[in-house]
């Protein structure tokens, strides 16, 4: 069979590796990437691609996918995406289906990888619903049982990758660039402190990894995604703010389906209405899940030195464009801190800013950070120079003052998770690990 793996980066590279990089009965012809120009082209390296691909795998625009269909015979083209809406997905399976080959769902459950270690793995029904603030909670919490903790991070989406540059981690003194092909990335995040986060490409290297070092595994998924581990406990998140969006998004609906405990988030700025509008979705697809609720509250560090001033928002893209493109917690932030006005990045922005702003107008009150390369980084720091503000919010998941050493005065925000039952979600977290 000659396969077509279409996604994004992530999700299509680890259906690749569990399913078919040793399998010689399918010969995976190409992957897709929706960032790649018509015309244009990248490559997986052969470090990653496995013997049976000694000049790795081709990287295609998914804008030729008929093209590569018919030119390459693709009999079976696998869906890997994460964090898509249902109509992209049936818009692909029509283009597919027109051309000529079979459009197959991958069962998520044969490309998740068994742990040694127990696995907590935290997911989201739709991107900025809390995942993020859930999985410090919980690693913070494991920690204080004297647990050893290894957080492993769905990949950031890399646009860069399909025109072979090299994986981009963060680190607490800086960017720091690897090699794809290089052994796993300890990534230090301010998000989670004190605990060792691991990321890459090739998830069965990281697991081992991350085995080596942790007594429990806490999975830290994308937006609207699955786990690539076997959990020994699913946790998602669904945000009531966005109910009637949620059931849009894939595969977050399947997680969903599959979770153990859902809990529903932002409780504090959700009316009584929407809580129970997601309650009753959860009961009537998920009976059998743990129902929980949860606060959702915006901290503020350093919300003084910002006061009064004129602020640019810096915010995550991921939760900007796939989160329906509401404001986030940079934006509450500004507001909550009394900041005399939120300044427009767009005149500023070039380069893939400008295009992110040219595909999504609705964003343009705050600066969104598509990654966190060395490209994506001066891009940030060039359009935060030129935007004549006073002071800055960063909403990201590190410290972009160290990371770009900025001169005026920086607020950091982000939400943070107040169980309503802590007791109960300890109990059920203690169950699943045997403690």
């Amino acid at each position: 069979m000659k396969i077509l793996i279409v996604g994004t980066a992530g999700r299509d590279f680890h259906v690749f590796h569990t399913l078919f990089r040793d399998d010689p009965d399918h010969r995976v012809v190409a992957f897709t990437s929706a960032d790649l120009a018509s015309g244009r082209s990248g490559r997986y390296p052969a470090c990653l691609a496995g013997s049976n691909y000694p000049d790795g795998v081709p990287i295609l625009p998914e804008d030729d996918l008929e093209r590569i269909v018919a030119e390459h015979g693709i009999t079976h083209v696998v869906f890997a995406y994460s964090e898509i809406g249902c109509a992209g997905v049936s818009s692909l399976a029509a283009r597919v289906l027109a051309a000529g080959a079979d459009f197959t769902l991958v069962n998520p459950r044969r490309s998740m990888l068994a742990s040694a270690r127990p696995v907590i793995a935290v997911t989201s029904a739709s991107p900025g619903a809390g995942k993020s603030p859930t999985v410090r909670y919980l690693a913070e919490l494991l920690s204080g049982w004297n647990l050893r903790v290894a957080v492993i991070r769905h990949p950031l989406r890399d646009q860069d990758f399909a025109e072979d540059r090299a994986h981009a981690f963060t680190a607490a003194d800086g960017a720091t660039t690897r090699d794809a092909c290089a052994e796993p990335q300890r990534e230090p995040d301010d998000a989670v402190p004190n605990v060792t986060v691991f990321s890459g490409l090739d998830f069965g290297a990281i697991l081992r990894a991350a085995e080596a070092e942790a007594d429990v595994v806490v999975w830290d998924g994308a937006g609207s995604d699955l786990p690539f581990l076997r959990p020994s406990l699913h946790i998602l998140l669904t945000d009531p703010l966005r109910a009637d969006e949620e059931a849009d998004q894939f595969p977050g609906e399947v997680g969903l389906r599959m979770a153990d405990v859902v809990v529903v988030s932002k409780c504090d700025s959700a009316s009584g209405d929407q809580v129970a509008t997601i309650e009753r979705a959860v009961a009537q697809v998920n009976p059998d899940a743990v129902l929980l609720t949860a606060d959702s509250p915006v901290l503020v560090e350093n919300g003084a030195a910002v006061t009064g001033l004129t602020v640019v928002v810096v915010e995550e893209e991921l939760t900007l464009s796939l989160g329906a493109l509401k404001p986030g917690a940079g934006s509450e932030a500004a507001h909550m801190v009394g900041a005399s006005g939120i300044i427009s990045p767009l005149p500023q922005a070039s380069g893939r800013l400008a295009e992110l702003y040219a595909r999504h107008p609705e964003a343009q009150s705050v600066l969104p950070v598509t990654g966190y390369d060395a490209r994506d980084l001066a891009e940030v720091k060039a359009t935060l120079e030129a935007t004549p503000s006073e002071a800055v919010i960063d909403a990201t998941r590190v410290d972009l003052a160290a990371l770009l050493g900025l001169a005026r005065p920086v607020a950091k925000a982000g939400y943070t998770i107040r169980p309503h039952d802590p007791e109960r979600l300890a109990e059920l977290v203690r169950a699943a690990i045997g403690l």
